[in-house]
């Protein structure tokens, strides 16, 4: 029993050594609790997602329409000039439903879609539509009240789910290159090979920057591997296969920018534990959180609008936006700039707080 009395002993030291690990046991379940809860809250009360905006595009103006059509979590917005800018606006998904209503008796109606849009908030709003027209007897009668064309802004054709799924996913793994880079850093620092370079007057800052181009690489390849399956082994299971963009070096450069993020993340992990546990738990959890807020885990669309603002602060929802704009919106650079530049001055900021930790720690 003394025995015994020993061992509990001495993993309760153990344990009250490693305070973060025990915070995380208790701090991350709940935080998880709290933002799924929130994330998920109307879905579960009100069966819907939140915050999809449309337009309506009429001779008369459509106001009426408009506010016949709002609600359900669908908000009205003011409508392009003419159909051209509206082609346009849903192409860069703001808004990302444009209905047009045309002249005649009874009117023809066309649904302008953004490419983004997931398949579930599409089907919402086109019962919407489709439900109006019954109930108001739009001009129509109920054989032609089930008329409505799509048109998706840039596309052929609706994208497939592996169009939509791809992308987060990569994001998601891109970023758990934390976990290679921060063991290696923690063990080179065990083994005294760290210390021996830094005594050769090796900078820290360049020991950081010799490790972006590798994990880069890392990354890269990885993501090359993650859009090769959608390609080939989704169809081949019987998916649909994902569709590449006509403009592969925007592709390139946001899964770039994502990269340099996902590095900067590392080194600041790497740079702050110690151990190959609190590197674990610390680049593990903050990469679930951040796919939990930004869109990853739950669809942005299904979120309250307060939680869909709390996105927007997540690396991985700038990241998933590039990714959108080259996959589904077949978008130029200028579309790409924002959701990049944020990446690239989050990958600076990472490195910068690397630095300074290194510093801090040394004085």
């Amino acid at each position: 029993m003394g025995r015994l009395l020993a061992l509990w002993t001495k993993e309760w030291l153990a344990l009250s050594r490693d305070v973060l690990g025990l915070a995380v046991l208790f701090v991350m379940p709940a935080t998880f609790i709290v933002i799924m809860s929130l994330a998920l809250s109307d879905v579960i009360n009100e069966g819907g997602g939140r915050g999809a905006e449309f337009a309506v595009l009429a001779k008369d103006g459509g106001e009426r329409l408009e506010k016949q059509l709002a609600g359900g979590g669908f908000h009205a917005v003011r409508a392009p000039a003419n159909l051209a800018a509206a082609r346009e606006a849903v192409r860069r998904g703001k808004p990302s439903l444009v209905l047009v209503v045309g002249e005649g008796t009874p009117p023809p109606l066309k649904l302008l879609v953004d490419p983004a849009l997931p398949p579930m908030q599409l089907a919402a709003f086109q019962q919407r539509v489709l439900g109006v027209m019954l109930a108001e007897a739009f001009g129509l009668d109920l054989k032609s009240a089930g008329s409505l064309e799509i048109e998706v802004a840039g596309r052929l054709r609706l994208p497939s789910s592996v169009q939509q799924n791809v992308p987060a996913w990569l994001i998601f793994g891109m970023f758990f290159v934390v976990m290679p880079m921060s063991a290696l850093f923690i063990t080179e620092r065990r083994e005294g090979t760290l210390a021996r370079l830094i005594s050769l007057k090796v900078p820290f800052s360049l020991l950081l920057l010799g490790r972006i181009v590798p994990y880069c690489a890392v990354n890269l390849a990885q993501a090359a591997l993650m859009l090769l399956a959608g390609v080939t082994l989704v169809p081949w299971l019987g998916g649909e296969a994902l569709v590449m963009p006509a403009r592969w070096d925007l592709l390139v450069a946001v899964t770039l920018a994502t990269s340099l993020a996902a590095v900067g993340w590392g080194l600041l992990v790497a740079v702050v534990t110690r151990t190959l546990e609190q590197a674990t738990v610390i680049g593990g959890v903050g990469n679930i959180l951040a796919a939990a807020v930004g869109g990853v885990m739950v669809p942005r669309f299904v979120m309250p609008e307060s939680m869909q603002t709390l996105a927007g602060a997540s690396p991985m929802a700038w990241a998933l936006d590039g990714f959108h704009a080259v996959l589904l919106r077949e978008g130029s650079a200028a579309d790409i700039a924002a959701p990049c530049a944020k990446l690239l001055a989050l990958a600076l900021a990472l490195l910068g707080a690397a630095l300074w930790a290194h510093h801090w720690r040394r004085v």
